[in-house]
């Protein structure tokens, strides 16, 4: 007993410092990092002082992927910030019509997943709030939908937090990816008929509800989609994309039918979106010539076999990011002020996200490499046996709303998750992807990205009725996946 306990204190101390003491991320993931090596190096697990090497060095390694994607994903947001390509987005999307329904799906569905999905980290609230209150949506409204729109998070920063999923729980990626996807289908429909209900009601909402769930099932079937046939990474931009064009194309109907004026010149859009279009061009290209992909994925190999790592410099969509960024600041003829100005944007915003997922793969390494997770697995398998899948979304959605960040909640819970499921001779990928879709949407309830949501409103002494409105929207979205995994259980 006591050993368990001593190998559940990690996890416990990292959710009593977050939650009870509210510390910051990095000041808990220090002492998670310092009392699990404590823990490992007692008689309990009996490891020594050069046991602890090895998984700082993989933590180093895994780290690095995850800062390579980051870097240049959230530098081309700032580039594309400095450039008005954003604020450009933006307008031409608001001018697109008055119609209130469509402007709140194309903001939410639409613009805040593009946004998402190639930068994350909750800056679309930052772009999406205030476009919103501009619309005549009160702030509390505005901040609401801001919140809901962080849906396409599994597949933010090019799928980052899959990503690294993925690699540390070993499950195969592209199945992992088209699991979460079929198992946010019906979740983005929810998402769909709340942002509606909460910008204009139940009666406005039942007289589209048709239109209404047509886009959530769009965004949703068009992330499956792209995640079967062409890449994970792709997923969240080429949803977004599906999305704006399906509500223009709407629009654009519904402004012949009724003779009002038509769309912002189509030159102007294109010019703004030119970076993620390349984006998607490269990595699809990159992903389905299959040559191109073979010599990609060898060339530029850096591999440590010991350590089980491998990084393909030039496959990675790191490298595809930062190729878009050297070309935004040619397409955009960016200063050299600029240009400065984002970078240092772009280290301010990285650096506390890339020690934070460092400190919490350490302690998830320590872990393992101190066989505490194993320990953890096994008892959970014996305590829960087959009904442990319906408590796999609530490890996953205590590790998203503590951490605010999916790949945080992955490094820490994932493995866990996995080996549990070995335990108990379930599908690992199942239980992946219960983790990957619960820590992800449920990262929207973290309190700092509340905090943000209302800052930007400006409606901050309403934080905590926000906190508890989204809270809610965040359980409703854990019912849908219990039920999911329910209908699983019943019909496999």
């Amino acid at each position: 007993m006591l050993k368990f306990l001593l190998a559940i204190l990690p996890l416990i101390s990292i959710i009593f410092m977050i939650f009870v003491l509210k510390k910051s991320s990095i000041f808990t993931g220090i002492v998670a990092c310092f009392l699990t090596a404590a823990i490992a190096l007692s008689p309990f697990f009996h490891s020594s002082i050069f046991d602890l090497t090895e998984p700082i060095i993989k933590s180093s390694l895994t780290t690095s992927v995850i800062a390579y994607i980051l870097f240049f994903g959230i530098l081309l947001f700032h580039l594309m910030d400095k450039a008005g390509a954003i604020d450009g987005i933006a307008s031409s999307i608001t001018k697109a019509t008055d119609d209130k329904i469509f402007q709140i799906l194309i903001l939410a569905l639409g613009l805040s997943p593009l946004i998402e999905s190639v930068s994350g980290f909750g800056l679309a609230v930052i772009v999406i709030a205030p476009l919103l209150i501009a619309l005549g949506f009160s702030p509390m409204k505005s901040s609401l939908i801001a919140l809901i729109s962080l849906c396409i998070i599994p597949w933010g920063t090019l799928a980052m937090g899959t990503i690294i999923g993925a690699t540390i729980g070993n499950v195969d990626l592209d199945k992992m990816g088209m699991g979460s996807a079929l198992m946010c289908l019906p979740i983005y429909i929810y998402y769909a008929l709340l942002v509606v209900y909460i910008g204009v009601g139940f009666r406005a909402l039942k007289k589209r509800l048709f239109t209404v769930l047509f886009v959530g099932f769009i965004l949703g079937a068009s992330v499956w989609v792209c995640n079967r046939f062409v890449s994970v990474e792709l997923a969240g931009l080429f949803g977004s994309l599906t999305v704006i064009f399906v509500i223009f194309l709407m629009i654009k109907k519904r402004n012949t039918t009724h003779g009002t004026a038509s769309l912002e010149k189509e030159s102007n859009t294109i010019k703004n979106i030119t970076p993620y279009l390349l984006l998607i061009v490269l990595l699809f290209i990159s992903r389905m010539v299959i040559p191109l992909k073979n010599y990609l994925s060898r060339t530029f190999l850096l591999t440590i076999e010991k350590y089980n790592f491998e990084l393909s410099i030039l496959y990675s969509p790191g490298f595809f990011l930062c190729i878009v960024c050297i070309f935004t600041i040619f397409f955009y003829r960016l200063q050299v002020l600029e240009i400065s100005e984002s970078i240092i944007s772009t280290f301010k915003k990285c650096y506390p996200v890339i020690i934070t997922t460092f400190l919490y793969v350490v302690v998830s390494e320590i872990m393992s490499e101190a066989k505490m997770i194993q320990l953890l697995s096994l008892l959970a398998a014996q305590s829960f046996g087959q009904f442990y899948v319906f408590v796999s979304p609530l490890i996953g959605a205590i590790g998203g709303f503590l951490t605010g960040s999916n790949t945080a909640s992955n490094t820490m819970f994932i493995r866990l998750q996995t080996e549990t499921a070995l335990h108990i001779g379930m599908s690992p990928i199942l239980v992946a992807c219960s983790q990957n879709v619960s820590s992800s949407l449920m990262t929207m309830v973290n309190p700092s990205r509340v905090a943000l949501s209302c800052s930007v409103c400006k409606i901050s002494t309403d934080e905590n009725e926000i906190q508890k409105m989204i809270l809610f929207v965040g359980l409703g979205t854990l019912t849908i996946i219990l039920i999911e995994l329910f209908l699983f259980f019943i019909f496999r």
